[in-house]
């Protein structure tokens, strides 16, 4: 019992000190190294790996041992023992196409891997956004909520010596109790999303982030320019493109594996001697030489040529299908890219103090009696909503640059 119980504190005292705040830098290095779906992923690559050795191996020669008895014990015609070696050689290149199409299929597997890793990527930046943002909401509603305690509290001494009305007071109190009820969600959100960063990031615990600011930095758009680097760049495109490529290398292999093959056979024979008084032989071996020809009755069916060659035509279809979405999603990218540029761009340094000053100066005018609690919560609401928008602009813009990033193919 205590063994378990100094076990239960070791493990206890290992997640809290495992908690950790973290910044972008680490966040995103720890998702490529610690991802677990990611790890996972990885191993297609040594399956892959694994096919193309497999894919090298070379037709089996057969060994065949036979025994024969000529009636030696009724008539003493003799006994015989066979041993035969066959091989089948790869005349028509079976090995080399089978080896050919697990070496673009492993290609494939690295570009698809690329891919995953991107799209990893992308989830892990918006998580990011998403948890900054929270991250936000937290503090604004934190700094309003400190602001309406200390309001509602200096109400309750003002009501005592009549500087206040009953209603205000109560208003306020009660204004209170309901920025800090929405303060208990918003900080659960927040801790939502940061165990949203703990997964992508193998499960270590990840208490806070350290990131004060969103990255604003520009990203001019040259839409022709950002369609020649996403055909070039775009692991997912290249996947296609060596999809396209398998294909044909699989019709091939079908070809090949029906084309015109050899077996050839090497014998030895020992036999033993005939005792028989009417025809008598003594021991002698022999040895036998021979090529058989199989006789492919089946190419007359077609069907899996025929197969191959739709599959060539169909992943010929679907890589210019890809290069159409593509260049839709690169259109889309840079679209929103430019929304919510223009939408940032009304979120400048004068709005943004402007709505503090009338926060602030509604706070200091409703303590000095010179403005109403309604003005003030106005007043409060409209700095919040404004706070607000800016802080979902910010998150919007950046991740709008984090979906042209991948849509181009970085």
């Amino acid at each position: 019992m205590k063994k378990i119980y100094s076990l239960s504190i070791f493990i206890l005292l290992t997640g809290v000190l495992s908690a950790q705040s973290i910044s972008h830098e680490r966040f995103i290095k720890d998702v490529v190294e610690k991802n677990v779906s990611y790890l996972a992923e990885k191993y297609d690559i040594d399956i892959a790996e694994a096919n193309v050795k497999a894919a090298k191996i070379f037709n089996d020669p057969e060994l065949s041992v036979s025994y024969g008895n000529n009636q030696d014990w009724s008539i003493q015609m003799g006994q015989s023992i066979e041993v035969g070696l066959s091989y089948n050689p790869d005349l028509a290149g079976v090995r080399r196409a089978r080896i050919q199409v697990a070496k673009t299929e492993k290609e494939i597997t690295e570009s698809a891997l690329s891919a995953y890793l991107s799209s990893l990527r992308l989830q892990a930046e918006e998580a990011w956004a998403e948890t900054w943002l929270k991250k936000k909401e937290c503090e604004l509603l934190q700094k309003n909520c400190n602001d309406m305690r200390m309001i509602a509290q200096s109400d309750s001494i003002r009501l005592s010596v009549g500087d206040v009305a009953q209603t205000d007071a109560t208003q306020s109190a009660l204004e209170s109790r309901v920025l800090s009820q929405e303060l208990i969600e918003k900080k659960a959100e927040y801790r939502n999303c940061l165990s949203v960063l703990s997964m992508l990031c193998g499960g270590s615990r990840i208490e806070d982030i350290e990131c004060d600011t969103l990255s604003e930095q520009d990203v001019p758009i040259n839409r022709s320019q950002m369609y020649t680097t996403a055909t070039e760049r775009r692991a997912d495109l290249r996947a296609m493109e060596l999809s396209m490529t398998l294909s044909e290398k699989n019709l091939k292999l079908v070809k090949a594996t029906r084309a015109f093959e050899l077996g050839l056979s090497l014998g030895y024979s020992y036999n033993t001697e005939v005792k028989n008084e009417l025809a008598p032989a003594p021991i002698y071996n022999g040895l036998s030489v021979g090529i058989s020809i199989p006789l492919k009755f089946s190419n007359f069916n077609r069907g899996e040529v025929t197969a191959a060659k739709n599959a060539v035509l169909k992943n010929r279809k679907m890589y210019d299908a890809a290069l159409l979405e593509i260049r839709n999603e690169v259109d889309q990218a840079c679209n929103m890219l430019e929304a919510t540029k223009q939408i940032m761009a009304q979120y400048d340094e004068s709005v943004l103090r402007d709505a503090k000053s009338i926060a602030e100066n509604r706070k200091i005018g409703y303590t000095k009696g010179e403005s109403s609690l309604v003005e003030l919560l106005a007043a409060q609401q409209t700095y919040r909503s404004t706070m607000q928008g800016y802080f979902d602009a910010c998150s919007k813009y950046y991740i709008a640059k984090q979906q042209l990033k991948k849509a181009v193919g970085y």
